[in-house]
């Protein structure tokens, strides 16, 4: 086994996680049906990469398909967000006559608002039916891997970008290896992932989306900081979303964390315990502008 971001073998394994608790966890919460990608597996274990901090799923072969994807999204309940913090970020980084792809486009909506700031850009996505609502509203995207479309397009983008798609991935060092190639020496790498420091919210492991088929991986800051190491890039920043800009994971991450300290009969789990809920989610809400919140965004520039 090696690392899927280095290569390495340098490897610790955190945890495991029973798949019938996974499989129910998915059919409980989300009604949807799992079961299919964990035949022959009873367990699925949590390796950190020791050179990195980068944690991954093993084995390799729980992904998620076009399927299970639409089942997430069925009924157009919201699953591609039109709400996303990076995406305003991204935005402010790239410049009008500046060509862009966006790997993981969705159905369109970051496309979308480049299209109106006059920015060329296309996208790369795998569900047909996003694809599909991408095109009617008149965008340019593609039913094509990164590997695939970076062979015929060699150093074409000033910038490459993709919004909560590499957790997916567990080829970290394909895809990344592929979306340089792709892009022009002094470009730039946009990367926006969920924030897990080790874990979603820093204590739930067992948050439904965070654990596979959805996942595949846990970014952090380290993480991010470390591929300089390890590709011909250079980090222009690394930021993580302040808590207070979604209430509503405002209030999971203290759920979260109450429950860990709980868990643990710790001195701090006991405080908790005495305050009433709502003084808790006040004193979360008032310092939220200084705590890690639910996504990072991660900035190269090739060299």
């Amino acid at each position: 086994m090696k690392s899927p971001v280095t290569g390495g073998n340098r490897l610790e394994l955190i945890t495991t996680f029973p798949t019938e608790s996974i499989i129910k966890i998915y059919e409980d919460e989300l009604k949807v049906d799992t079961r299919r990608f964990f035949k022959g597996v009873p367990a699925v274990e949590l390796y950190e990469c020791r050179d990195t901090g980068y944690r991954f799923y093993y084995p390799e072969g729980i992904l998620g398909d076009g399927q299970f994807y639409a089942d997430l999204n069925k009924d157009d309940v919201g699953y591609y967000s039109t709400t996303r913090w990076e995406h305003t970020y991204a935005t402010s980084l790239i410049k009008p006559g500046q060509k862009v792809l966006e790997i993981g486009a969705g159905d369109g909506f970051f496309l979308e608002q480049l299209k109106k700031s006059n920015i060329d850009a296309i996208g790369l996505e795998l569900n047909v039916a996003a694809i599909a609502k991408g095109e009617k509203k008149g965008l340019r995207m593609y039913n094509e891997m990164i590997e695939d479309h970076a062979d015929g397009h060699v150093g074409e983008y000033d910038v490459v970008c993709c919004f909560q798609v590499l957790e997916h991935i567990y080829n970290v060092k394909s895809f990344l290896d592929a979306s340089l190639k792709a892009l022009k020496r002094g470009g730039k790498l946009i990367i926006g992932v969920p924030n897990n420091n080790p874990y979603l919210f820093k204590q739930d492991k067992w948050h439904t989306l965070n654990l596979p088929p959805h996942h595949a991986g846990l970014w952090n800051k380290r993480a991010f900081t470390e591929l300089q190491k390890f590709y011909d890039v250079t980090p222009q920043d690394i930021i993580v979303e302040p808590l207070s800009n979604n209430k509503s994971f405002a209030r999971r991450w203290y759920l979260a964390q109450r429950n860990y300290y709980k868990e643990k009969k710790s001195f701090l789990g006991g405080l908790i315990s005495i305050i009433p809920a709502p003084i808790g989610k006040m004193v979360v809400k008032l310092f939220s502008p200084w705590i890690d919140g639910f996504n990072i965004v991660a900035v190269f520039t090739k060299n």
